[in-house]
């Protein structure tokens, strides 16, 4: 999510993108900040390593990995967590953001 949030940033840097755009770029980086405090170092995500430069793409992968990811006592944070990803991928796929 963090290199998704990096490209929407720097589309947003080299277009002079307007609110729309910020709106997806705060709202990956607010998700990525959820996981990372949600989720501790050593749970394993079994799956590939998220790559590439397209934003939608890469936040595919992150709700794809989230769905492997069983963390105890995060139930609703995570299920949460998950919605907001989806969410965040129709965003970026429909140009909602930009």
């Amino acid at each position: 999510m963090r290199r998704a949030a990096e490209l929407v940033w720097a589309a947003i840097d080299a277009d002079g993108a307007g609110p729309p755009r910020q709106v997806l770029g705060l709202g990956i980086d607010l998700a990525a900040d959820k996981a990372r405090n949600l989720l501790p170092d050593a749970i394993p995500v079994d799956g590939p390593v998220p790559v590439g430069d397209e934003p939608a793409g890469l936040l595919r992968s992150a709700e794809q990995l989230l769905r492997r990811v069983t963390a105890p006592g995060a139930g609703t944070a995570l299920d949460r967590l998950r919605a907001r990803v989806a969410d965040l991928v129709w965003e970026a796929n429909t140009g909602v953001g930009g």
